[in-house]
């Protein structure tokens, strides 16, 4: 092996040049431990990488980010241990044989001693800096959570005080979700050919809009739709408000009580709209999916399709099943939750 390559197991940073200590390794009680509790493979886990070695001393490491920050503090360090050497030697050369220094020499090893020490304190002022700089975006970072906390406290009391009128938000049902989606395949007042008709163009058009990535702009508008209606007074009947959009933070109207008791609550990130309206929106869309690629399945065996029409549904088809893998992997939630919340801002009018 490569003198510059190890074997390693990133789960207990164990190095080691021989893979018969590696078997060992893996098999001891430690690696174990580590593997049964993170639930590991050792196939991803234990591999042969290539060591990097730090400049200034004798620590080794396995990626390059890591071995840079290392020798940034390092090298701080070991500059000063170079210069105090540096300044030994100097010092030494200009000693006689008897081991004595003249006058001249003398004021030559102060002043060096000095510079060495102007040297040294330069460095530190530096790193010190540094850390300065560092805490100091620390705090802006917290003080920009306060702000928003009290931001968010200041439109709760508001609305508390101001909007109590507002129906409290409950979790939207399946029928409630397909009128969200605008979704017209399942309505009674149309014939069966017509629930069809509009069940294949409905589904045409999401998966157009999923294919071309704008789906979630597609069904945001829908949300906003549904809870922002134009004859609504939206001060008095709106039952949830975003109060800081980069966050995802919302107010939300709660029923608090088997009485029916109400208040309004901080909803930090998003995790109640999203349970409430847009999961239960996106589990209907994915109700709708399924049960039109059941009812193509059934049609290929009752018509006589050309070609082309068997590319196109199959087309359509590999669409659904791919969009109803993400609704399943929960991995439009989060965009959606960021697309809607601008149209529920709570603007700076509604306090006037």
């Amino acid at each position: 092996m490569d003198k510059t390559e190890k074997y390693y197991c990133n789960a207990c940073k164990y190095f080691t040049d021989d893979q018969s200590n590696m078997n060992k390794h893996k098999k001891s009680n430690k690696h174990m431990t580590i593997m049964h509790k993170k639930n590991l493979n050792n196939d991803k886990i234990i591999k042969k990488v290539k060591i990097l070695n730090c400049i200034y001393c004798d620590k080794i490491f396995v990626n390059n980010s890591a071995k840079w920050k290392h020798e940034q503090k390092c090298n701080t360090y070991n500059n000063a241990s170079t210069n105090n050497a540096n300044v030994m030697n100097n010092i030494n050369n200009m000693t006689t044989n008897n081991g004595s220094m003249n006058d001249g020499n003398l004021k030559d090893v102060i002043e060096l001693i000095v510079k060495n020490k102007d040297n040294e304190i330069a460095e530190y002022r530096n790193l010190i800096k540094e850390l300065v700089s560092c805490n100091k975006n620390v705090t802006e970072a917290s003080n920009k959570t306060a702000d928003v906390a009290t931001k968010s406290m200041s439109i709760l009391k508001y609305a508390t005080v101001n909007m109590n009128d507002a129906p409290p938000l409950t979790e939207i049902n399946k029928k409630e979700a397909i009128s969200i989606l605008g979704y017209r395949g399942e309505d009674e007042n149309l014939s069966n050919e017509q629930q069809e008709y509009e069940n294949e163009m409905y589904v045409q058009s999401v998966i157009a809009h999923y294919i071309n990535k704008n789906l979630v702009n597609f069904l945001s508008v829908m949300i906003a739709a549904y809870f922002r209606k134009p004859e609504d007074d939206v001060k008095k009947m709106s039952s949830v408000w975003a109060v800081d959009v980069a966050r995802l933070s919302f107010i939300i109207m709660s029923t608090i009580s088997k009485d029916g008791e109400k208040e309004w609550r901080s909803d930090k990130t998003g995790k109640l709209f999203t349970s409430m309206v847009i999961k239960p929106m996106l589990s209907a869309l994915d109700g709708i999916l399924k049960a039109y690629i059941k009812y193509k399945e059934k049609m290929h065996t009752k018509k006589n399709l050309t070609i082309d029409d068997m590319n196109k549904i199959m087309t359509l088809r590999q669409g659904c099943v791919d969009l109803a893998k993400d609704i399943r992997y929960q991995r439009l939630e989060k965009p959606l939750l960021k697309t809607v919340a601008p149209s529920f801002q709570f603007d700076d009018y509604l306090k006037k």
